[in-house]
């Protein structure tokens, strides 16, 4: 790790013609260094916080025409500052977020074997908090299934027109890093299309089985998604229904978003969402309202703000990010 993050700091002061922002440093034709970073203020009833969120550092490239790798070391949150509760706290570990091999055979067919994103829907494929179109991200994308899969992903194109690929992946082994994932699992498989309608509207949608470690559950999910997108407006929708077992007990979640923007230009936009989330086994349920605002004055650093309202009022917040991608 510290010989890592040593690289990191060297690159800095190498010869800027290899490097590119937004695009990492390049070290030779198969090694590519880069990171990211993200700070954010919330302030709501009872809260108050700042935080320096993530702090990640990449390296990535291909060995061969066919062979490619990803390795993503992150911690999350680096630092915080609770002014609510005059607290401060500071985390350096770094944490194994992605780590993978991918072997293109043909557009049919590759494998990607390692730590890598769970092949569902919009907003889990974009990690990179700089690359969303909002601070915050919709509860049904962390409450409802593991964000990563530490295992195996077989994926391509069903058709040779390019139009309805597939995901096949599956898990049978502990995450690589079990304090950095959202819902820890020793169990996941899962089934994953999407649909090219046209150039500018595509759908999908997945099914799945994890079981949890803490408590012991299985879990089987069914999810949809859909997209338009055709300059300057884009809509995307995702929802999941997920049925949970216990040995003696047997509940659901609900949930999804609908989410517009509206691009001004290539650097103003605004955004809306609407979130439902409905938990039975907690007996809980949220409508949430999201208004924000995006400048992105390049493709690789983010200025956002928005306002949420929560049908749970003590809940409702403002916040404010900035984040770059090096």
């Amino acid at each position: 790790m510290k010989f890592f993050i040593y690289i990191m700091l060297v690159f800095a002061f190498l010869k800027a013609d290899n490097y590119e922002l937004g695009h990492g440093y390049k070290v030779s034709d198969k090694l590519y260094l880069g990171g990211y970073f993200s700070v954010d203020y919330s302030k709501g009833e009872s809260l108050d916080k700042f935080r320096l969120d993530d702090v990640a550092l990449l390296a990535y490239g291909n060995l061969s025409p066919k062979i490619s790798y990803l390795l993503e070391l992150e911690a999350a949150p680096f630092y915080v500052r609770d002014y609510e509760n005059d607290i401060s706290k500071t985390s350096t570990r770094f944490y194994y977020e992605r780590a993978y091999v991918n072997y293109t055979y043909s557009e049919m067919l590759n494998f990607r074997i390692g730590k890598l994103i769970t092949p569902i829907g919009y907003w889990n494929l974009e990690p990179i908090n700089v690359l969303r179109d909002t601070s915050s991200n919709p509860l049904y994308s962390y409450k409802m299934f593991p964000k990563f899969v530490t295992g195996l992903d077989i994926n391509g194109y069903i058709d040779e027109e390019n139009t309805l690929k597939y995901h096949l992946f599956m898990q049978a082994n502990d995450d690589i890093d079990e304090d950095y994932i959202n819902i820890k699992n020793d169990l996941f498989v899962g089934l994953a299309l999407e649909y090219e309608l046209s150039f500018e509207t595509s759908i999908g949608s997945s099914v799945g089985y994890y079981e949890t470690k803490d408590i012991k559950k299985d879990v089987s999910f069914v999810q949809a998604n859909a997209k338009y997108d055709s300059y300057p407006i884009l809509l995307q929708t995702e929802w999941a229904y997920i049925d949970n077992k216990t040995l003696d007990t047997n509940n659901y979640q609900f949930g999804g978003y609908v989410q517009g923007m509206y691009n001004f230009n290539q650097k103003h936009a605004i955004v809306t969402r609407y979130e439902y989330f409905k938990d039975r086994e907690l007996d809980t349920s949220n409508h949430i309202g999201v208004l924000g605002y995006s400048y992105r004055p390049m493709y690789s650093i983010s200025i956002k703000a928005e306002y949420q309202i929560n049908s749970n009022s003590d809940l409702s917040k403002s916040i404010i990010s900035f984040s770059v991608l090096f």
